[in-house]
């Protein structure tokens, strides 16, 4: 079985700690991978700023919809776990929860569109965690936790909609306290977890 991965920094693996990447053993993909173990297959899909909406200015190609496709041609999946948001909710963007939640409606289209003469593959959506409004990113995430309730509903009405699998991180998950975005590791393994009994049940 194959599972892909898609999503953004926390995704990825970004240690809130020291700004590197998490270990194999430590990101909840990888230890998603780990607690399945043979017979399964997880491709980490990870990507620092990626967005469902919005190019990000000065990094490049880093929106959803453009660059899940790849994946797609890539491999014959199974399941498909999607965690992106985040990086909608910044300030500059000016997004609200309904445009963050039809860009994932759209992002979900496409993906049925592709396989729409095949099987296919069970969808998983993760909700953005709690965003912090503290330190460095203060000012880029202004706003960002009132958004984020809203959100969760949103996520959960397209989810309903569109028969995805709705996982709610702002329940599972929390960033660091100090550093406001990014997960801590306690977290990556409650994501782990949860996902894992999507995929197996």
């Amino acid at each position: 079985m194959n599972i892909l991965c898609f999503g953004d920094s926390n995704t990825y693996g970004i240690s809130p700690v020291d700004g590197k990447r998490f270990a194999a053993d430590e990101r909840w993909p990888s230890l998603l991978g780990i607690k399945l173990g043979a017979g399964y297959q997880v491709i980490e899909a990870g990507q620092p700023n990626r967005t469902l909406v919005n190019d990000p200015p000065f990094s490049g190609n880093k929106l959803g919809i453009k660059y899940l496709e790849p994946y797609l041609a890539a491999y014959h999946l199974d399941v498909i776990v999607i965690q992106l948001g985040t990086n909608d909710l910044k300030r500059r963007f000016a997004l609200s929860a309904a445009d963050i939640a039809n860009a994932l409606e759209a992002l979900i289209l496409d993906i049925k569109n592709y396989y729409r003469h095949r099987e296919l593959p069970k969808i998983i959506i993760l909700s953005p965690p709690a965003v912090y409004e503290v330190g460095a990113y203060k000012s880029i995430y202004a706003g960002a936790n009132a958004k984020c309730g809203e959100l969760k509903l949103a996520f959960s009405e397209v989810c309903a909609k569109q028969q995805a699998l709705f996982l709610d991180l702002t329940s599972l998950a929390t960033p660091c306290l100090q550093e406001g975005v990014h997960l801590t590791f306690e977290s990556h393994k409650s994501i782990a977890d949860h996902v894992l009994r999507l995929i197996v049940k």
